[in-house]
């Protein structure tokens, strides 16, 4: 679904004075989730077609949705606190806070989600990657965490069940027909609502 643009704005946030920028979508402050987006030299950008098309789902769930860039490409070290920085400026905003990581962004959201010093209520890994450069996924928490992927992922088949066994505190996950990129008519549709009724489940039942 498309959302309109008056509930959408651009905003800035600060990590050691420097700005950060991200798109925020609804404005709930009864929940809101940071969406971290891949590689960034690869294309990934806070603009991504599949964390806008979450985000607009999570608004007409009544759940804020920011998605984020991050500062510079660092192999993960620096990315990880830019992520911080968010969950910091939305924990002072919502009751409750959720995070999701897209591909190279699940490395740094399941980081930051270890590292917070804000409760998360829950986690989504959209296509887990085991490791990326020097920055390894973090499944370690406690926190509820909904794992996503499409079958015909080479970057995320061959590692998934292993790393699914080792993911802690209460999990799900969900396998679509796909590929890295969700490829294929309605599958985005699909992820958006899984990834909607996740956060819904966890914010307001």
């Amino acid at each position: 679904m498309i959302q309109s643009k008056d509930n959408m704005k651009e905003i800035t946030f600060k990590r050691n004075g420097e700005d950060l920028f991200g798109t925020l979508y609804g404005n709930s402050l009864l929940a809101g989730v940071v969406l971290c987006p891949p590689h960034p030299l690869r294309g990934g950008w806070r603009g991504d077609d599949r964390l806008v098309s979450i985000a607009n789902e999570l608004a007409n769930c009544n759940i804020s949705a920011l998605c984020i860039d991050y500062k510079q490409y660092t192999g993960g070290k620096e990315e990880v606190q830019d992520v911080l920085a968010a969950i910091g400026y939305m924990g002072k905003r919502v009751a409750g806070l959720g995070l999701l990581g897209y591909s190279y962004g699940s490395c740094v959201a399941s980081n930051a989600a270890s590292l917070s010093p804000v409760e998360i209520k829950g986690l989504v890994l959209l296509s887990p990657i085991k490791r990326i450069n020097n920055l390894e996924i973090d499944v370690s928490s406690a926190y509820p965490k909904l794992l996503i992927y499409g079958k015909y992922d080479d970057f995320v088949v061959p590692s998934f069940e292993e790393l699914y066994s080792k993911t802690k505190g209460k999990k799900e996950k969900l396998v679509l027909d796909t590929d890295h990129f969700y490829v294929g008519r309605g599958i985005m549709e699909q992820v958006s609502k899984k990834v909607g009724e996740f956060f819904s489940e966890l914010f307001f039942k």
